[in-house]
């Protein structure tokens, strides 16, 4: 009966041992592997919207299909477009042909430049000819007097060309500067057609399709989301407490267990750790200047990356929910 009795204490002790220590193990473990179970998969969502007004032709997209980058995922109907670029190619032709008549202009006139100077310079000789012949009182005053009017005659009609000379670059100038706006008009009509045809921004799956044919967009209206997998565009968003935070330094790696599949454990590094808490940018923060104030332990949202190769099947997700466990011993 006493060994009994002994037995029984012996086993009670024992199992107080035992206990007291796995107490002491998890209690270590738990300073040093922080975990937490409020994280969860975070990524780029790229809003894909249209540039232009106008009226769907076609979606060449189904929801959660994979596109590439640069792949048309809708057509709009271009034909006011190709009107707009119709009219500013008329215009640049237009242009163009006013620059072509001024040059023609300025040659011209450059031409009757020459001719004047040609002109002044016959003249000039004749009046030197007769201011001779005058002086030797061989010819009477009015001649002399005729050449030195025609010399002087000659001297303006080059100034006058030169000066339509000047006038004809000035208005070559002006159609040049036409042709220059006409065409960027040009640019500016093309590009505005080339917006007719709404493109993938990247690599991704489709999300949040909300247009069809027929559908009349506006300027900025969300056609889809464009959500990138890859391990690189994904990341996880880990809130701790703040009394869990004390020896977490960027680098660290990271044990993470999707809800989805709790038999795959991916890995990752702590990546830095958030400028606030999460009520520090809540839409509402809380007012902690009163009366009743209670204090709250507060979460610190902290960004992990995953490792290269960490999830070669992308079978992570936006959203989804994730344990992470911090191992605190690298430094």
């Amino acid at each position: 009966m006493l060994s009994k009795k002994w037995i029984s204490l012996a086993v009670i002790l024992v199992l107080a041992a035992g206990g007291v220590i796995w107490g002491i193990s998890a209690w270590r473990h738990s300073q040093v592997f922080i975990s937490t179970d409020n994280a969860y998969v975070k990524g780029h969502v790229t809003a894909v919207a249209s540039r232009i007004p106008g009226t769907i032709l076609s979606m060449e997209i189904q929801e959660n299909q994979f596109v590439k980058a640069g792949q048309v995922l809708a057509t709009l109907d271009p034909k006011d477009f190709d009107a707009n670029q119709a009219r500013a190619e008329a215009a640049l032709k237009e242009a163009n042909s006013a620059v072509d008549l001024d040059q023609a202009r300025l040659g011209l006139s450059q031409a009757q430049v020459e001719a004047a100077l040609s002109q002044k310079k016959l003249a000039e000789l004749e009046r030197s000819r007769f201011a001779a012949l005058h002086q030797r009182q061989s010819i009477p005053k009015q001649k002399f007097d005729q050449a030195q009017s025609a010399a002087e005659v000659a001297e303006a009609q080059v100034q006058a060309a030169r000066r339509q000379v000047a006038a004809a670059q000035g208005l070559l100038r002006v159609s040049q500067s036409k042709v220059a706006g006409a065409q960027a008009a040009v640019t500016a009509a093309k590009l505005q057609r080339s917006y007719c045809s709404i493109t993938a921004p990247c690599d991704g799956f489709v999300s949040r399709k909300m247009g069809e044919p027929g559908m009349v967009l506006a300027p900025g209206q969300p056609l889809c989301a464009v959500v990138p997998l890859g391990q690189e565009e994904l990341w996880i968003e880990a809130n701790f407490k703040e009394t869990q935070l004390k020896r977490v330094k960027p680098g660290q790696p990271v044990k993470l267990v999707a809800d989805l599949d709790d038999r795959k454990t991916f890995t990752g590094r702590v990546d830095s750790l958030s400028a606030g808490t999460g009520a520090a940018f809540s839409l509402l923060p809380a007012e902690n200047a009163t009366g009743n104030w209670v204090k709250v332990v507060q979460r610190v949202p902290v960004k992990i990356r995953l490792d290269k190769g960490a999830d070669p099947d992308q079978k992570l997700r936006l959203g989804l929910t994730v344990s992470a466990e911090i191992d605190t011993r690298e430094r």
